[in-house]
């Protein structure tokens, strides 16, 4: 599993591999990767590639939503700049409870 480089003070709540799904022409295409969640920020680094696609401070975090699609559930992180990033994949319950747990709540 990939590692998250944290910050003086910060501490990990949770992390998982899950699929981000990013814009790809006219449709979303998902990325396998893995999600962190720390008391200070969420981020999701893709399988492979060194950068962070997502590192959303959680003051720059509007909340979270969940959809259901069968018996996929999806979590939809929602930033206060409009920007929103869906995640799939077997830990969604845990990241639902890992966003509350760092300040991030429900929409």
């Amino acid at each position: 599993m990939a590692k998250l480089d944290l910050f003086p003070g910060e501490s990990l709540i949770g992390s998982g591999q899950m699929s981000l799904y990013l814009k790809q022409g006219l449709s979303k295409k998902p990325f396998q990767g893995t999600v962190f969640v720390t008391n200070q920020r969420a981020c999701f680094k893709i399988s492979m590639v060194k950068q962070l696609e997502m590192d959303l401070p959680v003051k720059d975090i509007q909340g979270f939503r969940v959809d259901r699609a069968l018996f996929i559930t999806k979590v939809t992180i929602c930033a206060r700049n409009g920007d929103t990033y869906p995640l799939t994949g077997f830990p969604a319950k845990k990241l639902q409870g890992w966003l509350e747990e760092a300040g991030v709540k429900r929409l």
